[in-house]
């Protein structure tokens, strides 16, 4: 991590890039989120190995770095906003301060967090059906090896399991019966599909058992107490 100070601007452009977790036009930063950031500071973060810039010239995509990823976590246990940020800035480190506690009471990495936190609201999830309802034995059978290799995997509920590791347990189902089962199961409430949020952390075994939600891969699944 560089110690080189940053602004309030630069600083909070970080932030918007994590809060995202994926790449962001460098124009949605002005006009979604308010943060104007002009060429010396995107080339000062470019420079500093904090971000990454693609894109062409006349549109520009930004993504946080690994760097980036680590200067953002020590950002939340800072405490105090840099001088000048205002009333706002005040504000926001408190919350991350909050933040940072609640991961180390947790033990819990930031990727944890914004993967977990992709998961749909409580009430825009459908209402939750027996297994069985409506489906072929042989769809039900497999979301029955899903629940069950999630449950002997994770060591408490709403942990996140690697599909990578859970389809270690089920590898005598068909992989296709065992993406159907994944994708009926995420849209019942408490169980979420998540993406690795830092996707340059992907190993090859753990991108090869992503399943397709959309066009989104993902690669972990949680499921809340039932």
């Amino acid at each position: 991590m560089s110690n080189d100070k940053l602004t309030m601007v630069e600083t909070s452009a970080l932030l918007i890039l994590l809060a995202e977790a994926g790449p962001v036009p460098n124009a949605r930063l002005t006009n979604d989120h308010r943060c104007e950031l002009k060429k010396p500071s995107r080339e000062k973060l470019e420079r500093l190995k904090l971000i990454e810039v693609g894109g062409t010239p006349r549109r520009l995509v930004l993504t946080l770095s690994d760097a980036g990823w680590v200067r953002c976590r020590t950002e939340l246990a800072a405490g105090s906003p840099p001088p000048g940020s205002g009333a706002i800035g005040g504000a926001l480190y408190a919350v991350l301060l909050r933040l940072d506690r609640f991961l180390a009471a947790q033990r819990l990495s930031l990727g944890d967090f914004v993967a977990a936190s992709d998961a749909p609201a409580a009430n825009d999830a459908p209402v939750r059906e027996p297994v069985s309802a409506g489906r072929a034995p042989d769809e039900a059978v497999a979301e029955e090896r899903v629940l069950a290799a999630y449950r002997k995997l994770a060591r408490q509920a709403g942990d996140l399991v690697n599909l990578a590791d859970l389809r270690d347990l089920v590898d005598d189902l068909d992989a296709a019966d065992v993406d159907a089962a994944l994708r009926q199961l995420h849209r019942r409430p408490g169980i979420t599909l998540v993406p690795e949020a830092n996707q340059k952390a992907l190993d090859p075994r753990t991108r090869a058992a992503a399943v397709m939600v959309g066009d989104q891969p993902k690669h972990m699944i949680t499921m809340a107490p039932s």
